[in-house]
């Protein structure tokens, strides 16, 4: 498989999860725990404030998506929208290493599904920065 088919493969897999989370989030905030629990074995509460949050971050992923559908396109015409998707992945990492105890007793995610989550985010971030040589 050359690179370019690996980078493509990732972008595209990056903007089904963010378009299809995000429209989760946005449109059925409700049903966005239950997705979140089957994702990431997180228990996540409801109410009000939550919904909101929800929401907003619903249309955050489906702008990212639709950001990393414009890269999938063109992976090499688009380096800058390619950084800025490793930045994110990166910055998921940090979250996840810094608040591994917070994910453990605030939402019931367990060490071995957050080193997991942390090692697709790695290899998706390995992957993309491929796609800046």
């Amino acid at each position: 498989m050359t690179v370019v088919v690996l980078v493509t493969l990732v972008l595209w897999l990056l903007a089904a999860y963010h378009i299809v989370t995000g429209a989760v989030a946005l449109f059925a905030p409700d049903l966005a725990p239950r997705v979140v629990g089957s994702l990431y074995g997180a228990t996540v509460a409801s109410g009000g404030q939550v919904r909101y949050m929800t929401s907003m971050i619903g249309a955050l992923a489906l702008a990212i998506g639709g950001l990393a559908v414009v890269a999938a396109q063109r992976p090499y015409a688009n380096r800058p929208i390619i950084a800025m998707l490793i930045v994110l992945q990166l910055c998921r990492v940090f979250c996840r290493v810094r608040d591994r105890r917070v994910l453990a007793e605030s939402f019931g995610v367990n060490a071995r599904a957050n080193a997991a989550a942390i090692a697709v985010l790695v290899a998706e971030s390995a992957v993309l920065t491929l796609g800046l040589r």
